[in-house]
């Protein structure tokens, strides 16, 4: 207890000093414009309306103003400057954000302010580090990729290699992760953990000295985590691996759980690194498999190899699902039950292709041997699309809104009992944590379901977009630039609706069109009058009004309003703020507000 309660003053300490030292000075450049001297230090997304770089400035001419800072920067024109390159121009810089949680990762990558390309005066070639030759080869293995793969399954087996998403299929995503197995797409231990055992058992069958299997495999790996783009996933799973690795040299065993406990240290210098979704979703599922996994082993492990396999699939998932239900509950407030089936089904597949995908990179200069892992990573990466795509049509209703503060409440209670379990017996009642947990998520699909079957939702977003939606059908209005997308693909993703109408949201139409591809859409921009199930929209000048189940929204260019309740659009331009607003509509018309930030 006395360590618990030090980590926590040291965590604070950590924090307190990041703000003073890095996030406030950086803040202070919002709404200012400088010459500026800066490198571009990862690859370029490209975006509808121009393209993203990562930059790492050298000069910023303000006084008084940080320097060396990492920035993420807008250009509405592709720069003409190879990484690493000295870029002389001025940029804009604003902010975005006031909370780590809604900065999408990029305060956990030290990124606390974002800028806007205004004018390139001059760029000159600089002497490259060794991160530029990771860069080059991550291009080239997606060049590899995309010319050897049709471009849906090209887009899969670069995110399953590198973790970048950048050329994945919106739907193979989304079906992805209603199915609970977008881990699969995002590098972590089992990636790392894959390619390591595969290099380092290679090298002992090749009589290599333990020595020089070590180094060569701990090399292989520092590279790989490199092209992943040192996903904070990717980092914890290297720790951890080189602790093991360190521990094979000296013939020693290392211990899983303390080697997680170095990693989440090291880790944690950067206090941001917690609201990190993928760093949550990493440790808690490790945590899972080193604590729960074990107690269940205890009890049930069958002698059956058969059963034995299906054995540690199943409590596999299990165990990974209960570790990880807190974050589920508190970022994404989504649950998959189909994931219990499918990471057994999936994950022997994913490992199939990740290798197949991994050979045909390296002996792609070699057609003869890059013609089996080609074919063997286009049928794997095909079950994959299959399998997902299949199941988001058939068994989306199992991926459950858990978003309720009881279903929180219940989750607290459940860690509650499992931390003074292990201060009495030292142990976890691993029977008990399982009925609670299986009556949660009983309860939970209740009343998930019953509520997809009977309410309305109405959602605003920050960014001025509106959603109205039922079991059937959805209408979106004003979806008008890159950010509704994301709303968008947050409230929708999971949904099988028979109609959808956009409303003056061109912008979103192909993100739509891509997200839900069964449905009959009409995309319109000034009707007078809609009707759609039991939701109905009436143009009146320049207000909206909507009815839903008798109760009317009044839509106008600031908010949107029922009763006494004004949820803002454009808040964060207004007042500096951001949150959405969800107004929940019953059969019987009563609204329940949920203010969402």
């Amino acid at each position: 207890m006395p360590v618990t309660f030090g980590s926590i003053l040291f965590a604070c300490l950590i924090f307190i000093v990041m703000m003073q030292s890095s996030v406030l000075p950086q803040k202070s450049l919002d709404s200012k414009t400088a010459d500026s001297v800066f490198k571009i230090v990862d690859i370029e997304q490209e975006t509808d309306d121009g393209y993203i770089y990562t930059i790492k400035t050298d000069k910023i001419n303000l006084p008084d103003s940080p320097q060396n800072i990492k920035i993420k920067m807008k250009a509405e024109a592709k720069i003409p400057a190879d990484y690493y390159d000295d870029i002389y121009a001025k940029i804009s810089f604003y902010s975005y954000t006031d909370n780590a949680f809604n900065s999408y990762g990029d305060y956990a990558d030290g990124i606390y302010i974002r800028a806007k390309l205004v004018s390139i005066d001059d760029i000159t070639k600089d002497t490259k580090p060794p991160n530029y030759y990771i860069l080059k080869l991550r291009l080239k293995i997606k060049d590899v990729i995309t010319e050897n793969l049709r471009e849906e399954k090209a887009g899969l087996a670069f995110s399953l290699l590198t973790g970048d998403k950048s050329i994945l299929d919106n739907s193979i995503r989304n079906d992805f992760k209603v199915c609970g197995i977008s881990h699969m797409i995002a590098v972590s231990g089992l990636h790392i953990t894959l390619i390591c055992l595969m290099i380092f058992y290679l090298l002992k069958f090749m009589n290599a000295p333990p020595l020089l299997s070590t180094s060569v495999t701990f090399m292989v790996m520092i590279v790989y985590i490199g092209v992943s783009g040192y996903s904070k996933s990717a980092l914890r799973a290297g720790i951890m691996i080189a602790v093991m690795l360190t521990a094979k040299l000296v013939n020693s065993k290392a211990d899983a759980l303390n080697s997680l406990g170095f990693a989440v240290f090291i880790m944690c210098f950067n206090p941001f690194a917690v609201t990190d979704a993928g760093t949550l979703l990493t440790v808690t599922s490790v945590l899972g498999l080193c604590v729960i996994k074990p107690a269940y082993d205890e009890k049930l492990r069958p002698d059956n190899k058969l059963l034995n396999y299906l054995y540690d699939g199943v409590f596999t998932t299990i165990s990974v699902l209960l570790s990880t239900l807190p974050v589920a509950w508190l970022l994404f407030k989504r649950l998959s039950l189909v994931s219990l089936l499918l990471n057994i089904i999936c994950i022997p597949i994913m490992q199939i292709a990740l290798i197949s995908v991994l050979l045909l990179c390296v002996f792609v200069a070699v057609p003869y041997l890059a013609f089996i892992p080609k074919h063997i990573a286009d049928f794997a990466l095909g079950v994959l699309i299959h399998i997902s795509e299949f199941c988001d049509d058939k068994f989306s209703v199992l991926y459950l809104d858990i978003s309720d503060e009881l279903i929180g409440v219940a989750i607290a209670g459940v860690l509650l009992f499992a931390g003074v379990s292990l201060l009495i017996s030292n142990k976890i009642n691993i029977k008990i944590v399982s009925a609670f947990t299986a009556l949660i998520f009983a309860v939970t699909a209740v009343f998930s379901i019953y509520n997809y079957n009977s309410n309305a939702y109405v959602c605003v977003s920050s960014s001025g977009a509106v959603i109205i939606y039922d079991k059937d059908s959805a209408m979106i209005l004003a979806a008008d630039d890159n950010g509704d997308n994301y709303f968008i693909n947050d409230k929708l993703s999971t949904k099988n609706f028979d109609n959808v109408i956009a409303l003056n949201s061109d912008y979103c139409k192909d993100n739509i069109i891509d997200l839900m591809p069964n449905a009959e859409f009409e995309f319109l921009n000034d009707e007078e009058y809609i009707l759609c199930n039991h939701i109905s929209i009436q143009y009146n000048k320049d207000v909206i009004f909507v009815s839903v189940y008798d109760k009317v929204f009044k839509i106008d260019d600031d908010c949107v309003t029922i009763n006494e309740y004004n949820a803002y659009r454009n808040i964060y331009e207004k007042f500096n703020e951001s949150s959405d607003f969800v107004f929940i509509v019953a059969e019987n018309a009563n609204v329940q507000v949920k203010e969402e930030r």
